[in-house]
């Protein structure tokens, strides 16, 4: 197998007009994906003029290919991108189940799932999966999510052979019960979609949070490259982590859970109505007590 090169000073590709009808008026001639090529078998598709900065992965073998997340938008196929890259059949497994990681899901056929009690509740007498709307979230972006038909159940723990180019599932609640991250263990790379992101990370569940964090570092190590579902104040920029990032996620959410961490009054215009944001590192902090702008408080 290729080993994917050290840095991201690889080819970029702008894909225009995948534009939404309704950001278009606002956002005219910007494009609402962009795809950096890490390696042959890796890209990221990033969305820079969504307000959470969204990351999905592409990972592409010999036989088949796999998106991790659908991305963010409803109305443009992230999948004609995914056309300029490959043509071998494709899935998509969400992270989690959250509406920002659900927007394009209704434009692939096959849908993996994480084998989770959790998300086995949601299989009913029609054998599809249906998410309720206080998992997925999706009145915060006015999204209707269809029930879905689920190609393949992953076990945590169990690896994605998609032919010569393999990804271990693991779970990782904490934001979500549900959150999964994707390890390549051959290349070293750990895709954590919101697990680990260089930007606000959103507990959900504190004590499920920081065990996660200590399973997660035993699996790596110093030199794993940890790509994650959110960009910081740079969308341009696939969103990286470093194992010493990790190592100050998991100190600061244990002061939090002990009472021995100051945290400030927190807001954002177009997500988050009040919170606790407690400072980590460069543009790392963690937000708990969370209440979202339409009003409901976040967590479980």
């Amino acid at each position: 197998m290729e080993k994917i090169a050290s840095t991201l000073a690889l080819a970029t590709f702008t894909l225009m007009g995948f534009m939404s009808a309704a950001s278009a008026a606002e956002e005219a001639g910007q494009a609402s994906f962009v795809l950096h090529k890490i390696s042959n078998h890796l890209y990221a598709i990033g969305e820079p003029n969504y307000y959470q900065k969204n990351y999905s992965y592409l990972l592409v073998g010999s036989d088949r290919a796999l998106m991790f997340d659908a991305g963010a938008n409803q109305k443009d196929d992230i999948t004609k991108l995914v056309r300029t890259v490959t043509d071998k059949p494709l899935s998509v497994l969400p992270s989690h189940l959250h509406f920002d990681h659900l927007g394009g899901l209704h434009n692939f056929n096959s849908i993996y799932l994480p084998d989770l009690p959790f998300v086995r509740d949601f299989k009913q007498e029609d054998g599809l999966y249906h998410v309720p709307e206080p998992v997925h979230l999706g009145n915060i972006d006015h999204l209707t999510l269809a029930p879905l038909k689920v190609s393949r159940l992953v076990k945590p723990g169990e690896e994605i052979d998609l032919g010569g180019y393999r990804v271990k599932l693991v779970s990782t609640p904490g934001h979500t019960r549900d959150e999964v991250a994707l390890y390549d263990e051959a290349n070293n790379i750990l895709l954590s979609g919101d697990h680990l992101y260089p930007s606000w990370l959103l507990a959900g569940n504190l004590g499920d949070y920081i065990a996660s964090l200590s399973s997660t570092l035993k699996l790596i190590d110093k030199d794993t490259r940890i790509y994650g579902a959110h960009a910081d104040e740079d969308p341009s920029q696939v969103p990286t982590m470093a194992y010493e990032d990790i190592l100050k996620i998991r100190d600061k959410m244990l002061a939090i859970q002990a009472g021995q961490a100051q945290g400030e009054t927190f807001t954002d215009p177009e997500l988050i109505k009040d919170s606790k944001l407690y400072k980590v590192v460069k543009d790392i902090s963690i937000l708990t007590d969370i209440q979202f702008t339409d009003g409901r408080r976040y967590g479980y």
